[in-house]
């Protein structure tokens, strides 16, 4: 009797083993990242040392490599930080897809002479293999293109990314080691494959870091964005292993920092439906976006002024924080038009310059929308409406609201339809 229910149970346990999706029944594989979130590197050489500007606005320029993955990568940063004695924040900078360090000098000069120390590396994986001559590892002789991003066999720490990962977060607890570092004042900032380090980076180190600025980079690939159709390719346990692993949405809940993303309406590579899940899946006390109009893949033109005021108040309390701008109603109206009803918030002191609504018809993708402007009229105690027209209404499009003040710093509502 004892035999028979015993070969019972085994069967049962058999059978819904079977019933599993496919990869569930084995343990998932160990996360590339654990062991390294903590970890500190070697530096392996100094290249080069420069003082450039005077006074308040003096810095050094120090060019480097350090060891990354346990030696098995070498890694090229820069280091720019004020020749004034003090403690500052730091900012990690984080390139996006084919180019490298050299590619943010600029940002990472011209925030350390605002008072910053600031480090960009070349990402391995990430970065142009051409224009890395100090970089160098196994990822240099992997093939170009988007497949080694997405090799997870035979287990997640074959993809570049891991890579990347690794080096990334080495790079910024380096950065917080600096004594003239306050490591309780950290920022991330990053564009394209460097948004999405941004957002990843967040979801890993959690309290650590203070504030984020992601230029298009954001998570849920599988949701919408240039890469989808590859992620739907890999087999049920890859996609599933690569979600769990890589995905930077999937992440975001760990996130503490505040936390922005720049997402153009029109962009290639991050669509609208995976900024917006990203943002609504992020941890984040404070998150905010703005959907720039009829651009793709291309930086804002008050995106500096707004990294330099965002930074400055998180990272150096000094300031104020953005606004925000939210849809409160939605209502159809007698000629078939739709009003649309917004409701501002702003800090003490911060006047609106300008609340507008953009809409869009559906068209075959969103690179080739186009978004028509409709000005937005007062309506008292913070709140704006506009009109979206009969014609466009009945084609169901997609709308959101926007907002600039007096600071000329601009943000928006999520999209909706």
């Amino acid at each position: 009797m004892i035999r028979l229910r015993m070969t019972r149970l085994l069967l049962i346990v058999f059978l819904l083993l079977r019933c599993l999706p496919e990869g569930r029944a084995q343990d998932q594989p160990a996360d590339p990242f654990t062991a390294y979130l903590s970890s500190i590197p070697a530096i392996v050489s100094t290249i080069s040392v420069e003082n450039s500007g005077s006074g308040a606005t003096a810095i050094t320029t120090k060019k480097f490599t350090f060891s990354s993955r346990n030696g098995v990568n070498i890694v090229f940063g820069i280091m720019c930080y004020p020749q004034r004695e003090g403690t500052y924040p730091g900012i990690l900078m984080l390139h996006g897809g084919g180019s490298n360090a050299e590619g943010m000098l600029g940002y990472a000069q011209s925030f350390a002479a605002r008072g910053y120390v600031t480090l960009t590396i070349d990402q391995p994986g990430i970065c142009g293999t051409g224009k890395t001559p100090y970089s160098s590892g196994p990822w240099k002789g992997k093939p170009a293109g988007e497949a080694p991003r997405f090799a997870v066999t035979p287990t997640p720490a074959a993809s570049t990314l891991a890579d990347a990962g690794i080096a990334n977060l080495q790079a910024f607890n380096l950065l917080r080691s600096q004594p003239n570092v306050s490591p309780a004042r950290m920022g991330i900032m990053g564009s394209s494959w460097g948004g999405y380090g941004t957002t990843l980076l967040c979801g890993l180190l959690g309290d650590k870091v203070t504030a984020a600025y992601s230029h298009f980079g954001c998570g849920y690939y599988d949701k919408g964005s240039f890469w989808a159709n590859i992620i739907q390719r890999l087999s049920m346990h890859d996609r599933e292993v690569w979600l769990a692993t890589f995905d930077a949405g999937r992440r975001a809940g760990n996130m503490r920092a505040a936390y922005f993303i720049e997402s153009p309406s029109n962009d290639t590579y991050f669509w609208p439906e995976a900024v917006r899940a990203t943002i609504e899946a992020s941890g984040s006390p404070v998150k905010n976006l703005v959907i720039t109009p009829n651009l793709n893949h291309v930086i804002a033109a008050n995106s500096d002024l707004m990294k330099n005021s965002y930074f400055d108040y998180y990272l150096k309390n000094t300031g104020s924080p953005f606004g925000k701008i939210t849809i409160s109603n939605v209502a159809a109206q007698a000629d078939g038009s739709m009003r649309v009803t917004m409701h501002v918030s702003l800090p003490e002191g911060i006047n609106v310059a300008a609340v507008k609504l953009y809409y869009s018809e559906p068209a075959v993708s969103w690179q080739v929308r186009n978004w028509t402007e409709a000005n937005a009229v007062a309506a008292g105690n913070n709140t704006f409406t506009a009109l979206i027209p009969a014609a466009a209404a009945v084609r169901n499009p997609d709308f959101y609201a926007c907002m600039t003040d007096s600071r000329t710093i601009t943000v928006s509502g999520y999209m909706r339809k």
